[in-house]
This record gives C-alpha cells, sequence and structure tokens, in this order.
C-alpha cells in the first residue's frame, strides 16, 4: 500500500542483489534436486487425542502443532526459516507457511487458521481444486522478520522464497497491536494470505488457475472501481485515489486485480473502520471504509467476498494470552477494536489470566484459558468446548447461572451465560 510505494525504488534496486544473495546461498551445499524443493510428504499431522469420541468435537490447532525440526525441508529452506506449519490440501499435498525466528507461535497459527479460512467450502464454492492448485504449484506462504523494506538480509532472502507476511504486519487478536488499533502494526494477514490464494489457486485474468469465472469477477470489478481512462486514475473512482504512480506500477507488474480485491476484503471485515486520517480504507486508496459502504459503493467486491469467503469469520480466534479483561465479539463503540472482532464467529482464550469472553449474536463456539473466566453467549446458538470428558467436570446450576469446574485442573472454574451446549471429548450435553 503506500508505505510500499515509498520503498519501490528501494525494492527494485535490490533484486539483483537478492538474486545473487540466493545463488550464492544455494550453492552453499551440493543438494540434491529432491532438497531443493520442499518435500511433500509431511509427516507430521496435527495431533488428535485418542480419547475423542465425540464426533462434534473439533481439536483445533495449537503451538503443540508447531513443527521446529527442519530437517525435512531443503538445506537453504533450513538456512533461513525456524519453524513451520502446513496445511493438507485435498490431494494430501501439503502447503507450507515458513517463519522466521521472531515470528510469535500465536502469529504462524493465525497465518494457518486465516488460510484454511480462505480454503474452506462454503454454500457457493468448492475450494478443493484451489487448494489443490497452491499445492500442485509448490507455492509457500513465508513470514519474514522485521518490515517490508528492512535491510535485514535473512530477511530479504525469506521474502524471495515466496508470498511474504512479515512480522510486523500480522496482528494476533487480544494483542496489543489489535486492541488499539496500531495502523504502524496495520494488519496485513489477510491481504497477504488473500494474495497468495489469489495468484496461485484461484487464479488472475493473466494467469488461470482454479475458478476462471471468479477471477473474470475481480476483473471486471475492477473495471467499475477504476476511471475508463487511463489518464483520470487516481483522481477519480472508488480506488487507487491519489495514487496514479502506484497504479501504473501495479499495471505494469499485472496486480492490479489482486491489490483491488483485497482492500475490499479489509474494509468488509472492519480493519479501517477505526483509522481516523481521512474517510476511505485502506489508507485512504479505497472509498468504502465498512461493510456497509463497500456494499454501496462497490457492489461487485461485495458480492465476491460475501460469496467466496462469508459473511463472517469462522476460523477460532485465539485471544493472546497478553490480553486481560473482557473481550467483546460483538460491536461497543466505546471499545474500536471490535468493528473487527464483531465478525468472529469463534474465539478461545489463551494463557491464564482471569479474562472473560462476551460473544456476539450469532451462533459461537467458545473456548476458555486454564483460569476461571466469564463466558458469555449472548444471542444465537452457542457452545463453550472443555478439554476433557464430562466426568471431569463438576456442574452447578442456580439462579439462571451455571457454574462448571475442572477437576483436572486445565479449564479452571466458569461461569457460563446464554450457552446452549457444553461440549466434551466424549459427547455434548445440551442445557
Amino acid at each position: 500500500m503506500k508505505e510500499k510505494q515509498l520503498k519501490n525504488s528501494i525494492k527494485k534496486n535490490s533484486i539483483l542483489a537478492l538474486l545473487v544473495i540466493m545463488v550464492m546461498l544455494s550453492s552453499c551445499k551440493a543438494n540434491s534436486q529432491e532438497d531443493a524443493k520442499i518435500s511433500n510428504l509431511d509427516e507430521n499431522k496435527i495431533a488428535v487425542s485418542t480419547e475423542i469420541a465425540n464426533i462434534n468435537y473439533i481439536k483445533y490447532i495449537d503451538s503443540s502443532d508447531i513443527k521446529r525440526n527442519l530437517s525435512s525441508l531443503g538445506f537453504k529452506y533450513r538456512a533461513i526459516f525456524s519453524k513451520y506449519l502446513s496445511y493438507r490440501a485435498p490431494n494430501n499435498k501439503p502447503i507450507y507457511i515458513l517463519a522466521q525466528n521472531k515470528i510469535t507461535d500465536e502469529q504462524l497459527i493465525r497465518a494457518y487458521n486465516i488460510l484454511s479460512f480462505y480454503l474452506s467450502n462454503n454454500e457457493f464454492y468448492n475450494k478443493d481444486e484451489v487448494a489443490n492448485s497452491i499445492a500442485n504449484s509448490n507455492a509457500v506462504l513465508v513470514m519474514p522478520n522485521g518490515s517490508d523494506g528492512d535491510k535485514n538480509i535473512k530477511a530479504k532472502i525469506a521474502s524471495a522464497f515466496g508470498q511474504p507476511l512479515y512480522h510486523n504486519e500480522v496482528v494476533v487478536e487480544g494483542g496489543t497491536w489489535y486492541q488499539e488499533n496500531d495502523y504502524e502494526h496495520r494488519d496485513a494477514t489477510f491481504e497477504e494470505i488473500f494474495h497468495f490464494v489469489h495468484d496461485y489457486g484461484v487464479g488472475t485474468s493473466m494467469s488461470p488457475a482454479a475458478l476462471p469465472s471468479l477471477s473474470s469477477e475481480i476483473a471486471n470489478g475492477l473495471s467499475t472501481a477504476l476511471p475508463t481512462n487511463k489518464s483520470d486514475w487516481g483522481k477519480s473512482g472508488i480506488w487507487g485515489l491519489d495514487s496514479k504512480d502506484w497504479l501504473d506500477e501495479l499495471s505494469k507488474e499485472g496486480s492490479l486485480e489482486q491489490e483491488y480485491i483485497v482492500s475490499g476484503i479489509d474494509s468488509y471485515y472492519g480493519f479501517w473502520q477505526a483509522y481516523s486520517d481521512n474517510a476511505g480504507g485502506m489508507w485512504g486508496l479505497y472509498a468504502a471504509k465498512n461493510r456497509a459502504e463497500v456494499k454501496q459503493k462497490d457492489a461487485p467486491a461485495a458480492k465476491i467476498i460475501n460469496e467466496f469467503l462469508g459473511d463472517s469469520l469462522s476460523y477460532m480466534a485465539r485471544i493472546e494470552g497478553s490480553f486481560i479483561g473482557d473481550y467483546k465479539m460483538y460491536l461497543d463503540e466505546n471499545d474500536l477494536y471490535t468493528h473487527k472482532s464483531q465478525y468472529l464467529d469463534n474465539c478461545r482464550l489463551t494463557g491464564s489470566n482471569a479474562s472473560n469472553l462476551y460473544a456476539n449474536d450469532r451462533n459461537n463456539i467458545l473456548i476458555g484459558n486454564s483460569a476461571n473466566n466469564i463466558i458469555d453467549g449472548n444471542q444465537g446458538f452457542d457452545i463453550v468446548q472443555f478439554s476433557g470428558v464430562k466426568a471431569d467436570y463438576l456442574i452447578e446450576d442456580g439462579d439462571g447461572k451455571l457454574f462448571i469446574k475442572d477437576t483436572k485442573d486445565r479449564d479452571g472454574e466458569d461461569l457460563l451465560l446464554n450457552i446452549e451446549v457444553l461440549r466434551f471429548l466424549d459427547q455434548d450435553l445440551v442445557l
């Protein structure tokens, strides 16, 4: 976006240097052809407890699923990255997310969860071939240290290996950057991961892939967002405002479609509502700041986003362990972070702080942490999931309040309000 625009000259001058570094690195060891690529054999799948007898119980990914032994990867990856996760496509091939050492576990997990969200089937789209296309192309999502344009050599090399998502632009729910709407660390997670899915899975008009009809829809939306006359780009329309040079560069690169649709995605899910420097979204490049404005000003984008991704964010959002207080999943104008969190379907508290979780009016899955929590489902059909079997818990119902205590000291003692189902490893208890 604008910060990238300012750094374009730096990036152009560094391309040749990067290529030289990569060649030198590749020659440091006589790798076989197989070693130079990431192996398609991923021996490390997400562990599922043998105790789970409840078919409704979901084992959500956590830090125990992160792989820190990179011996199965090629030498050039082992030299640059320190951990990874892999998403298993329907064709049983992995899509790797490789992270450098400053990427936190929660940042890596969030990237995995958002990729999973983008690739999950819904009533409008079966995305199996999108995921298969990404896996077949051996495309890699990389998470370098620092920020785009930093001079760190290892981070530059890392960014050259795949679609980059930088440390300073991955904002975790419940963390300071997220809660305070810190645009110095603006959340680029949705943008960069959609670039990855768009380029290697969905396809573009210049590089077709699994969903040419969707590519065509995005291209058509772009055509309505920009003025017909190229000389008017940046002056009018609903996207690329005051950014003619940037639009010209994107046009030469063939990436107008990709940058256009992610502007709509970020505004549609509330990521620019708290931005006060101008009336628009994405640094003011996009005329629509929130979902209502996307629907009003950019109906093609609103349709694409709603059908391909959905009305809400259905991944399991992990509230960062440092968070203390009441986490709200409903819109509260007094807490501007809720312009984003209002679209979450599912949340879990992590860490050991005695925090509370207040859901919205959709059907939610909620999980507490190891401390004592208040969990309020609000409206909708709400489920609270626990770590053990039902026999491990003491349940007490009184005066319209439900208290549940984990006798094994994993989930603490929680007060539950407006909850319809208690979900254990062995059964669902319908209230």
